[in-house]
């Protein structure tokens, strides 16, 4: 490592400011009820995708950026990713007459942070080696999800004065904007591939095969958010919205908590560590199944936060262990995208799956029924990818 402490500590700074609102357009979840009543000749689907246009266009992004990531620098793209956030977080302050335009600021929310997610997790495999990376990454994870919670939380109590009111957290970012401009080091233009005999720049097989698995997985975990108010609500009528609001800040909660202890969970669990996360996931999805009450719910959400918690961070751990330098920033690109696409095909796939065996659709129980055979079938995947990675890569580096 070339960096002195100073500015590695500068650089730390610089990523956990700007991991603070990677997430910020989940703040669009409070005022979807508000959106509709402002916009009733509006379609469910044209208010939901005020939030639902954020991850495409994040899964855009975020796919270009495993060859943007190849060819240029990353402050500048970072830079960009969070000026991209800042406009179509505070023109809706001033244009707010028309759903389309609330849709299209979005997607450029959307769009800046599918700048940012890969860029900061290729900075960490790149700057930081052994327990300091898995600490990095495990920090990432815990402001990423903590910086979306407490801005969730500033948020409620601000729509209560007018959902336009709610854009102006947006500025926020200009202060984290400052601070990326001002504490991250112009890095090196990256080159395509390196001298003969080095290493080319790309996505490895093995960086495709954990992208495939990653999907499979948020295709699972996403029946949890999309389904639960159904279920507690509705199917089950254990609960009332703000119950489901209670379990879903603990999802959060959790996973930026497990995010402080990577270190710990990568010492036991090592590259069978999306392993362990899937275990929870299946345990989080059964236990929604048969819950009576709101307490094994509110148990449920906390394993399904450790299951996010440690997929997120761990998945940098994984890119980290079977890519080249070179490799970092594509391959962590690809992951993103595809969490994102798991994310965002998981209804589709979860009702079609369902079908298949007989269930019905309407009933949110039967997508917990598939989504819980989805994560017994990728536990198995991820024993055996485990199992070959474990056989065939080197030892891990120390940090020196």
């Amino acid at each position: 490592m070339n960096q002195t402490k100073g500015s590695k500590g500068m650089l730390k700074f610089a990523i956990l400011a700007v991991a603070l609102v990677c997430q910020i357009n989940t703040i669009a979840s409070v005022m979807m009820a508000d959106i509709a009543a402002a916009f009733p000749g509006a379609s469910d689907v044209a208010v939901q995708y005020v939030m639902q246009s954020g991850m495409i266009g994040g899964f855009v992004v975020a796919l270009l950026m495993s060859v943007l990531s190849t060819r240029f620098r990353k402050k500048p793209m970072i830079l960009i990713g969070l000026v991209a956030i800042l406009v179509g977080g505070l023109l809706p302050i001033a244009v707010h007459s028309s759903i389309l335009i609330l849709d299209v600021c979005g997607f450029i929310v959307g769009a800046g942070q599918g700048f940012l997610t890969p860029l900061l997790g290729a900075l960490i495999l790149e700057n930081f080696e052994g327990k300091e990376r898995e600490q990095m990454l495990g920090l990432n994870t815990t402001f990423g999800t903590g910086g979306a919670t407490v801005l969730l939380l500033i948020a409620g109590p601000v729509c209560k004065t007018g959902w336009v009111n709610v854009y102006f957290i947006y500025f926020v970012v200009i202060p984290v904007l400052i601070i990326a401009l001002l504490c991250l080091a112009m890095d090196n233009k990256p080159q395509a591939t390196t001298q003969a005999g080095g290493d080319k720049a790309g996505v490895p097989v093995k960086g495709w095969i954990q992208c495939i698995l990653a999907v499979l997985m948020m295709i699972a975990y996403a029946s949890f958010p999309l389904n639960l108010s159904l279920y507690v609500v509705r199917d089950a009528a254990i609960g009332d919205a703000s119950s489901v609001g209670i379990g879903m800040s603990l999802v959060t909660v959790v996973a930026a908590l497990v995010g402080l202890i990577l270190p710990q969970i990568i010492k036991v669990s090592k590259l069978y560590i999306s392993s362990v996360g899937a275990v929870f996931g299946l345990a989080a999805t059964l236990l929604v199944i048969f819950s009576t009450n709101m307490v094994m719910i509110y148990i449920a959400a906390i394993l399904d936060g450790i299951f996010f918690g440690i997929v997120m961070a761990g998945a940098g751990y994984i890119i980290g262990r079977i890519c080249t330098p070179a490799q970092y920033g594509p391959t962590f690109s690809i992951s993103m995208s595809f969490i994102s696409l798991g994310t965002i095909f998981s209804p589709i796939i979860i009702n079609a799956i369902t079908t298949l065996w007989g269930g019905d659709v309407g009933l949110s129980t039967n997508a917990f029924y598939t989504a819980a055979g989805i994560f017994a079938v990728v536990i198995v995947l991820q024993i055996i990818w485990g199992t070959y990675l474990t056989k065939t890569l080197p030892p891990e580096k120390t940090e020196s």
